[in-house]
């Protein structure tokens, strides 16, 4: 990716989109190119307390967003020590990405308000995956808001009812947006024209302008040469104003 600042100052990348476990690298990335967007990935508990811990060593102060998406599985009996842990990230008034479905005790959660933001799943997940499943988690955490995953609700529902009814819901509640494309693993891959065609159809302008978009797609390793594309096709799937037109690329 070129060194200019012709980019979008609400598009950016998941540390661990970039590098899986190398939030280090990612960030030297992220800040050798001018994103001032970043979301720190701890997807795996064993990755939480490390990146905790180095949270007042890392060069942040150069981004003007940053969220933090919490472990993606861990035990009930985890839970509590999992929200203690976070309450470091709280306390930075960043967002706490957290996937429904490891919210078994929703009290433990209201402490965050609205800086919980509540990720809509894929198909392989019991709660948290339609407009209507959200709305119930929505009435036991009524404070939280959305992280929408474009690539969850196109996977769940092709024909994009399912994602067009979450926006016309809770665009209000939209505090950031993951996109990307899910392979038939529900693995985050590089997306495709197809899927660009369809995010575009979204209704943006019922999410706020300044809601950041996350790509998650997974670029480490030899998709690393991407990043760039990547990067061009979100701002086209989501609208956001450039200076060049974007490229494509294979999925």
């Amino acid at each position: 990716m070129s060194d200019s600042k012709a980019h979008s100052k609400k598009v950016g990348f998941s540390t661990g989109a970039l590098e899986c476990g190398d939030y280090r690298s990612a960030l030297t990335w992220l800040r050798r190119h001018h994103f001032d967007t970043v979301e720190l990935s701890a997807l795996r508990l064993t990755e939480l307390r490390p990146l905790l811990r180095d949270l007042n060593n890392l060069p942040v102060s150069h981004f003007t967003y940053v969220s933090f998406h919490a472990p993606s599985s861990f035990e009930k009996a985890e839970e509590r020590l999992v929200v203690k842990e976070l309450e470091h990230v709280y306390k930075r008034g960043w967002n706490i990405i957290v996937h429904p479905d490891m919210i078994r005790m929703p009290a433990l959660w209201r402490r965050f308000g609205k800086q919980l933001l509540l990720e809509n799943m894929d198909r392989r997940k019991p709660v948290g995956r339609t407009a209507d499943e959200l709305e119930l988690l929505f009435s036991e955490l009524p404070d939280a808001r959305l992280c929408l995953d474009v690539a969850h609700a196109r996977q769940l529902d092709t024909t994009l009812t399912e994602l067009t009814d979450m926006v016309k819901r809770f665009g209000k509640r939209i505090a950031e947006v993951h996109i990307s494309e899910l392979d038939s693993d529900c693995k985050h891959q590089p997306m495709s024209w197809c899927a660009v065609n369809d995010y575009q159809t979204l209704a943006w302008s019922s999410i706020a302008s300044g809601v950041p978009v996350i790509i998650e797609s997974m670029l480490n390793g030899q998709r690393a040469a991407l990043r760039n594309d990547e990067y061009l096709l979100a701002c086209d799937a989501s609208h956001r104003s450039l200076r060049k037109k974007s490229k494509t690329h294979a999925k």
